[in-house]
This record gives structure tokens, C-alpha cells and sequence, in this order.
């Protein structure tokens, strides 16, 4: 009994799953036979053959193929309403298609030139890891003690960003997006106290909001296409949060070098350092990268350099507990910002028709031919 039932119900599945499956058979054989009707010149015909299969058939090849047959079929008929029409279902079909001009008829082509499926609108979304060059506007010390040195070292942070662009053509977008941001760097102070071991390690950690508005150029064929903009950030400071580490070492000097008589290292709490920064900041940047396409989709791998053009510090908060107690002042500096991006790009794709159509090469190749023949 319960095997009945099993088979039962396979049966059924197997009847809904081949459904799609046996529709599909049936409308290739009437768009073969609406084909054969067109060659044999029988055209009256074929919109009333082709368009019960339309109403049920789903599948973008077969419906591409079905509405170019109809803009064949309108443009010999003289009924440009209905070529137009069917021509508009063929790009919502397979929004890049193009005609052939070396094997589509030239009316064909020249009906292709008013139209465009291009993307008005792009998403994208994007991730991956940054580093944040310091450049130090003003040198400054907490005790002006010389000999002092300091450097800062570059720690890897990350960012994740979205938006979208809008295409003014099929090169040239504008592009507005949100970015959330981690950014690091080490400040490190050696000689502090007149003694070479002594060190001061400040790390310091950021997050960042960000809204980039930038202008992009595009290759727009091929699989694989570079493309490069400039563009324009404002950033908003979330969080600073720091940690101090001093390594004190008292030495004395022996013949032949020097001996450690004493040390006292301490680690500081995690600081907050929000109050000693700047709120908002600018920065201008420059990037590039290539878009691989997949399908009607884009993957991307992208490089950006921003430069910070505000001074990161308020110097009204320079100095306070946390200098004194751990015996860290911070330089005037600018944070710049070198970032790697991983992504995805899914354009929205609009068929419509031209306000000025595409048409002078057609009607150059019209005349050439024309020429050519007489």
C-alpha cells in the first residue's frame, strides 16, 4: 500500500515537471513551422500562430527568436507599430541582442538602431581589505626631547560598500554609494626618554561611514573591460579607539656596550581617542579596475587611492589625561586610505526607444550597396 503511494506520487511530480518540458517541445515545433510559413512567404499567419506559445512560453531564447521572426514578419507586412513592438519583446528577451548586418536583413538592422536595452541604473556591491598611509601635516612632542624618532606603520583594515550608477551612456556613469570602514595604523616613538630601548607603540583604530560620489569611464565591449573615475568622499568618524604600550628600559654604559638595569613596561585600557579627532572628513580619490562579464552580470576587482584632505586632529583636545598618563601627543596628520575591492555589478536593464536613432552607418551601408549594384 505505502509502495502505491510512493509511486503514486512520483508519478505526479513527473507529470508537473515534464509539463514545462513538453509545452516547450510543442511551441519549438510552431515557432520551426511559423519559420517555414515566413520562407514559403505565408505571413498573414504567423502573429496568430506564434501567440498562444508567447502567452505560455517563459524561455528567453526561444521568445528572442519568436519576436525577431514577428519584427521580420511586421516589417515586410509595412506595420511599423507591430515591428517596433516586437522588436522591444525581442531586447526584453536578450536585452544585447544585436542584428547582424553581414546576415540579418538591412531593414532588420535599420529598426534595431532605434532602439536600446543599455541599463539606465546599475547596483553594486563590493568588499575587501585597506591600508591607511598617515602624512604628518605638523611634527609634534610631547617633552621636545631630541633625538627623538617616530614613524608609522601601515595595519590592514577592511571596508564594505554598495550604490548605484547612473549611465549617462554606455561609457561614461555617475556613481553615488555608502561605504563602512575599518581603518588601522601604529604610531611607534623610540627615545622618548633619552634612552634608545625606550618606545611608545600607539595603535589606533577607526571606523568610518562614507558616502563616495564619483565620475567612471568604461570600455564597453568585450568580456573583460577596464575602466577608471575620480570621484569625491565625505567621511564621518563612528569610533577611535586606541592602545598605548611603553617599553621602558634603563640602561647604563659598560665597556664594550651597554647592560639593562631596570624596565617597566605597561599596556594601556582600550583609549577612546573620538573626542581627540575630527568628526567629519573629506577626502578626493582616484581608482580603476576591470569588470568581468558573466552572463547580463558583471563581477570586478578594483584598486582606489583616497587622499584625506582634512587634519584628523582637534587640537583643542590634544593635550588631556591620556598624554600625560601615557605619554602619547599625536601629530597634526591627513589619513589616506589605499583599498582593495572584490564585486558585483547587476545592471538594470530598459528596452525603449531612442530619441535619436542610431541610423547613419545603416544608411551609409544602404548606399554603398546601392552604389555597388548599379
Amino acid at each position: 500500500m505505502v509502495g502505491k503511494k510512493i509511486i503514486g506520487c512520483f508519478l505526479i511530480l513527473l507529470t508537473f515537471s515534464a509539463g514545462p518540458l513538453f509545452a516547450q517541445d510543442e511551441c519549438e515545433l510552431t515557432l520551426n513551422r511559423a519559420q517555414e510559413e515566413f520562407n514559403e512567404g505565408h505571413l498573414y499567419g504567423i502573429p496568430g500562430l506564434l501567440s498562444d506559445c508567447l502567452e505560455r512560453n517563459q524561455n528567453a531564447e526561444w521568445r528572442q527568436r519568436a519576436y525577431l521572426l514577428l519584427s521580420e514578419t511586421y516589417l515586410l507586412l509595412e506595420d511599423p507599430l507591430g515591428a517596433e513592438q516586437s522588436y522591444l519583446n525581442v531586447l526584453r528577451a536578450n536585452p544585447e541582442f544585436l542584428p547582424d548586418q553581414s546576415r540579418d536583413p538591412i531593414d532588420l538592422v535599420y529598426l534595431s538602431r532605434k532602439f536600446t536595452a543599455s541599463p539606465v541604473f546599475s547596483f553594486w556591491a563590493s568588499a575587501g581589505p585597506n591600508v591607511s598611509p598617515v602624512r604628518v601635516i605638523h611634527d609634534v612632542n610631547i617633552g621636545g626631547e631630541s633625538g627623538t624618532k617616530e614613524k608609522y606603520t601601515l595595519k590592514v583594515g577592511y571596508h564594505a560598500d554598495a550604490g548605484f550608477d547612473y549611465h549617462y551612456d554606455e561609457r561614461i556613469s555617475g556613481s553615488l554609494g555608502v561605504s563602512f570602514s575599518s581603518t588601522v595604523f601604529k604610531h611607534t616613538t623610540n627615545n622618548l626618554f633619552g634612552q634608545n630601548k625606550d618606545i611608545v607603540e600607539m595603535t589606533d583604530r577607526q571606523s568610518w561611514i562614507s558616502i563616495p560620489i564619483s565620475v567612471k569611464y568604461s570600455d564597453n565591449v568585450g568580456r573583460i573591460r577596464p575602466y577608471g573615475y575620480v570621484g569625491f568622499t565625505f567621511r564621518t568618524l563612528l569610533t577611535d579607539n586606541a592602545n598605548i604600550k611603553i617599553f621602558n628600559r634603563d640602561t647604563k654604559d659598560l665597556t664594550g656596550g651597554t647592560e639593562e638595569i631596570a624596565s617597566s613596561d605597561k599596556q594601556s585600557p582600550t583609549l577612546n581617542f573620538k573626542d581627540k579627532r575630527q568628526t567629519f572628513n573629506q577626502a578626493v580619490f582616484v581608482g580603476g579596475g576591470v569588470k568581468y562579464k558573466y552572463k547580463l552580470d558583471y563581477f570586478f576587482v578594483d584598486v582606489r587611492y583616497a587622499l584625506g584632505l582634512k587634519n584628523m586632529v582637534n587640537s583643542d583636545r590634544r593635550y588631556d589625561d591620556i598624554t600625560y598618563r601615557w605619554t602619547y601627543v599625536d601629530d597634526d596628520f591627513r589619513l589616506d586610505n589605499l583599498s582593495i575591492s572584490i564585486g558585483y555589478i547587476h545592471p538594470f536593464y530598459k528596452a525603449r526607444k531612442l530619441k535619436h536613432a542610431r541610423t547613419k552607418s545603416v544608411l551609409r551601408k544602404i548606399k554603398k550597396d546601392d552604389n555597388a549594384n548599379n
